[in-house]
């Protein structure tokens, strides 16, 4: 048994959760549901004794074990070497530690074969079990999954939720974070629902459906701004099943893990001419090592030392990137910074696409502002720009149509209004 009371915690001046008090009780599962940024993760990790409260308290009768969403794995090493790092194997030589390792398996219930794989060698949802069996093996009294069933097959998540159960019957307190509704209301016991860090509803889940949830978690649905008046020219795009015009921004929104990532590789494969603001700037949007000079003409098609130097001043100016100068690393700039260079070199070539993903991702309201105020004078000035964000409010505020995507499939286009009445369902899963 677990229970939170009056938990707080801020990064900054983000509020991440804001006084949520939570018993999670023995032999019970319970599902924890809410937008992105709704701070379950957060919350989960404070149970877990990953991260410290700055108020209120955590009581745990037996150990908690937290399996996170993403794989905390060593590549190099073996499933059975991997097994070894979290549980204290005694063992004389590799072959007692490998019977060790199947042994621990078999008890999981869960199937893994072939403990002698590397783990750079497993498919992801094989990387997720060996997770899954390492923290069952530290038997806690408390396990907790973040989105348990982002990576796994059907087969696989059905084979999860039997072992689930199975725990859950023999006493332990199972929770887990997930957005998808309809397997939320097929395996939990009780639901609770988070939204901008505090907890609005927590029901049994025979008192709920789908749909209630859904409407709880994104309260009243973000009321449309006013209409834009952008006139809309002709086609731009008309790929993966999306039709954009020029001067117009439309969205593609939906839970982190439902393929946005992917659409937006294949996008910049197939459009290279096209303005791309990547998800992952510092992986995929700037050289750290390099100048700023050098970034900004990372796309030009020759090099003159004096002239980019000269081009970075201007654009330094322009995009008010706060750096020493030309010659500063962009590595050295903040988050913020390394975004506004990434716009700078994009959004000046004055493309006639404009893929941006996650484009405010981790950035204060200041640069929020101006990311946005760049994309709307984008589309003003004849750009037809596809947005992909899991920013229901971001979405809002730009867009004149949206998209949601979920399971990797698209819905269609959807008028401000619709999407408004429409989008938490979709992004859950719910027709």
């Amino acid at each position: 048994m677990l229970r939170l009371e009056h938990i707080g915690k801020l990064f900054g001046a983000h509020r991440a959760v804001d006084d949520v008090s939570l018993t999670l009780d023995a032999g019970t599962i319970v599902a924890v549901v809410g937008e992105n940024g709704a701070g379950k993760t957060t919350l989960m990790r404070i149970a877990a004794g990953e991260l410290a409260p700055d108020a209120g308290r955590v009581a745990s009768r037996g150990g908690v074990a937290l399996v996170h969403q993403h794989f905390v794995l060593v590549n190099e090493l073996t499933i059975a070497e991997n097994l070894a790092l979290g549980i204290d194997f005694r063992f004389a030589t590799r072959r007692a530690l490998e019977r060790r390792a199947e042994a621990v398996i078999a008890e999981s219930g869960i199937a893994l074969t072939n403990v002698q794989r590397r783990v750079e060698m497993l498919s992801v949802g094989e990387k997720s079990k060996l997770e899954l069996i390492k923290a069952i093996a530290t038997k806690p009294s408390t396990l907790i999954l973040d989105e348990p069933t982002a990576v796994l097959t059907p087969h696989e998540a059905e084979e999860l939720f039997r072992v689930m159960r199975r725990l859950a019957a023999s006493g332990t307190a199972v929770t887990f974070i997930s957005h998808k509704l309809p397997e939320v209301m097929a395996v939990a016991e009780r639901v609770v629902v988070m939204r901008g860090g505090r907890l609005v509803l927590d029901t049994r889940a025979s008192d709920t459906n789908a749909e209630s949830l859904a409407r709880v978690m994104v309260a009243s649905p973000p009321s449309p701004p006013p209409a834009h008046e952008r006139a809309r020219g002709e086609v731009a795009l008309d790929r993966e099943g999306l039709v954009l015009h020029a001067g117009e921004i439309v969205a593609v929104v939906g839970v982190a893990g439902n393929g946005q990532t992917e659409l937006a590789a294949r996008l910049r494969d197939a459009l290279p001419d096209a303005g791309h603001i990547p998800e992952d700037r510092t992986r995929d949007g700037i050289v750290a090592a390099m100048t700023l000079a050098e970034n900004l003409a990372l796309k030009a098609s020759r090099w003159n030392p004096r002239a980019a130097a000269k081009h970075a001043e201007t654009m330094i100016a322009l995009y008010s990137i706060r750096a020493r100068g030309p010659l500063q690393r962009a590595g050295d700039l903040s988050g913020g910074n390394q975004q506004k260079l990434v716009l700078a070199r994009e959004l000046e070539r004055k493309p006639r696409v404009i893929v941006a993903a996650e484009p405010t991702r981790g950035l204060d309201l200041e640069a929020t502002r101006f990311v946005h105020d760049q994309l709307r004078a984008a589309a003003a000035n004849g750009a037809a720009i596809l947005l992909i964000t899991s920013d229901l409010d971001e979405a809002f505020a730009l867009a004149d149509a949206l998209h949601v995507i979920y399971r990797k499939k698209l819905s269609e286009r959807l008028g401000r209004a619709e999407a408004a009445a429409r989008v938490g369902k979709l992004m859950a899963g719910v027709a």
